[in-house]
């Protein structure tokens, strides 16, 4: 009978049970994890129970196929030959795995003998069959074979040649490794296959510059071309990988790879339209931004770390910029890091990032998680008293309104060591913005977005921050150079139109509320229009109805936001908009309070509700307590609340 193991994805694991239970009265042995003890270690535990198995039964699902994990350990039975395939719902297998015959189960009943089952168990024995051990029996005596003189020969001249390379090597060793064994966070550029010959033959090299590009001049990991001489041979790492073909698109894969060991640490495939102009550059950002974390973070770790380990960090990194379907991928990502590596301490405040946006709220389960993040920042600091992302996390699991203790937690991230992608600043400039102090926000986003220059998000929130002090020229520059490469990134377009009540540009907003892909309700669509033709008409009969049309979303949360609140007050309802204003603050919490120094709030802060407001959000406190006095408070037509804050 088969040694078996199933790749399967949490979700499934109630369907996973019978499947199990229904071979192993076949007489195989099952593995799942599951079968995991409390004190094992969770990786190796897996690792192990792959590489020993006869046959890997990949289950896929709609919740599997976006799990980096099944397809990891789908590709390790793919790529020795030990692969069934089976689909739970009818789903068919992601790229890379559809050449080979899936068993459809999606209609067994989980009875176990059901007929159903009869193409996997003959699939499992035909496979257990062919396929080759993986290890000598523990009894069969080594086979000894005597060498002839040429053999001899051959092995004399090999060991003198080891021993050219050992000592030879020492030099390339210590560059390739810090001198204490920690990770050098250098990584050359290699080269790019062509895989597909109808694509254009310049769009390998266009992906190889496009990365070097990404990772900016303001980066802690350092980044040179292969074929750069010395530097090239000395970088410990290296990103390489190939440009295919699927269908109507293209597909960019990147892999980054230990050039001392030879093993493939992470991957990762962009697929993009083949007519779109700006698909390598978006194939580079996203590639840049994983490899930079991991290698960045790893190069902390003061012993050597393994590449299982390494590759796990690697998941995480991927997992947290944006390569994980949900945030509990992320947290569960993080978790393995920190079994894998317990003394990791960028492990651990991987852990307490993860769990910032599931600790929201008030429910038991948010609670624990906050409590879970809060633990794991402490011990990533206890580790390492310069990893700056423990302290980011513990500010963004207090409570919003312990505005001090936030801020000097986000300066001591910055007084530490400085981070690969400028989270810290983006951090600190967040919270600025949210306290009214925007001009100095201006410069934390600034130095953000120097750190990753073609990045979506550190260009919004940088543009963003320049319409708020008057700096429209520069943030139309920026936000349309951003929309150059991402032309498709929601929050870039909903900034454009909402730039409008700054610029009074009502015709670009007017048209971008045309385009049928943004994600608005008809309603929304129509009332928005509405509401910039009447900005633009000066019509007070047009405005009126805009704005009783705009409260009735201020009353409802699912559509209450800060375009409607600025849309509301540059319509000239003072009162309709701070009440928007404090709708959305107290719906949505204080992250949203910076809508409140915006310059279409100017007229609605002489509004007595206004003044109210801030004091309940704990502002006027703060603001006094230490001099962090808002913008809005030092021009010199300042609102009277002023004298109090």
């Amino acid at each position: 009978m088969a040694a078996l193991f199933l790749s399967y994805s949490r979700e499934d694991a109630e369907r996973v049970q019978p499947l199990a239970a229904a071979l192993e009265r076949e007489g195989h042995s099952a593995w799942w994890d599951r079968h995991i003890s409390g004190g094992q270690e969770f990786a190796g535990a897996i690792e192990q129970a792959l590489a020993s198995a006869d046959v890997v039964i990949v289950c896929w699902s709609q919740s599997s196929i976006r799990s980096d994990w099944v397809r990891d350990e789908a590709a390790a039975g793919r790529d020795s030959g030990r692969l069934v395939p089976v689909s739970l719902d009818g789903c068919p297998p992601p790229l890379g795995f559809r050449q080979y015959h899936t068993i459809d189960l999606s209609g067994w009943n989980g009875r176990l003998r059901s007929r159903a089952l009869q193409p996997l168990k003959a699939a499992i024995t035909e496979k257990a069959n062919d396929a080759s051990p993986h290890a000598r029996p523990a009894d069969a005596p080594p086979v000894r074979q005597r060498r002839s003189n040429f053999e001899a020969h051959r092995w004399s001249v090999a060991a003198a040649a080891a021993l050219v390379l050992i000592f030879g090597g020492i030099f390339l060793y210590s560059r390739v490794w810090a001198g204490d064994d920690r990770i050098a966070p250098r990584v050359a550029i290699g080269q790019f296959a062509l895989v597909s010959a109808d694509l254009p033959r310049a769009l390998p090299d266009m992906l190889g510059q496009e990365i070097l590009a990404a990772f900016g001049v303001e980066n802690a990991v350092a980044v040179v071309t292969a074929g750069d001489g010395t530097a090239g041979l000395s970088a410990p790492f290296v990103m390489d990988g190939g440009v295919s073909r699927l269908a109507d698109s293209v597909r960019f894969t990147v892999n980054l790879k230990n050039r001392r060991s030879g093993l493939l640490l992470w991957s990762g495939a962009y697929e993009h339209e083949v007519a779109d102009a700006v698909a390598a550059r978006q194939a580079a950002v996203g590639a840049s931004q994983v490899v930079r974390c991991g290698l960045w973070g790893a190069s902390s770790y003061k012993s050597r770390m393994s590449d299982q380990a390494l590759s796990l960090y690697f998941k995480w990194c991927n997992a947290h910029w944006g390569g994980s379907a949900t945030q509990a991928a992320e947290l569960d990502a993080a978790r393995r890091v920190t079994v894998a590596v317990p003394d990791f301490s960028f492990g651990w405040s991987a852990l307490a990032l993860a769990a910032v946006p599931l600790a929201a709220g008030e429910s038991v389960e948010a609670k624990q998680l906050r409590k879970e993040g809060i633990a794991a920042a402490r011990k990533s600091m206890q580790l390492d008293r310069q990893n700056p992302e423990g302290y980011m996390a513990i500010a963004g699991l207090l409570p919003l309104d312990r505005y001090a203790q936030r801020e000097q937690l986000l300066k001591k991230a910055i007084s530490v060591r400085p981070t690969e992608c400028g989270c810290e600043r983006q951090a600190y400039g967040d919270f600025l913005a949210s306290v009214g102090r925007m001009e100095e926000a201006v410069g934390q986003y600034e130095q953000a977005r120097a750190m990753r220059p073609l990045a979506p998000f550190s260009n919004l929130r940088f543009a963003q921050s320049l319409y708020v002090v008057g700096r429209n020229d520069e943030a139309d520059r920026i936000l349309a150079n951003t929309l150059t490469l991402w032309p498709d990134a929601t929050s870039l377009r909903l900034l454009k139109m909402k730039s409008a009540l700054w610029t009074h540009r009502y015709d670009d907003a007017i048209a971008m509320l045309g385009a049928a892909d943004l994600p608005l309700t008809s309603v929304q669509r129509n009332t928005l229009t509405a509401a910039f033709q009447a900005l633009k008409s000066q019509n007070a009969a047009l405005r009126a109805k805009s704005v009783a049309a705009l409260e009735s979303f201020a009353a409802d949360p699912r559509y209450n936001d800060r375009l409607v609140v600025g849309t509301l007050a540059a319509l000239g309802a003072r009162a309709a908009a701070l009440k928007a204003a404090t709708n959305l603050v107290r719906t949505r919490g204080l992250f949203d309070a910076e809508v409140l120094f915006e310059p279409n709030l100017a007229a609605a802060r002489e509004e007595p509700g206004y003044a109210q407001l801030v004091r309940e959000l704990g502002l006027t406190t703060y603001w006094r307590g230490g001099r962090n006095a808002p913008d809005i408070c030092r021009d010199s037509a300042k609102p009277r609340f002023c004298s109090f804050a």
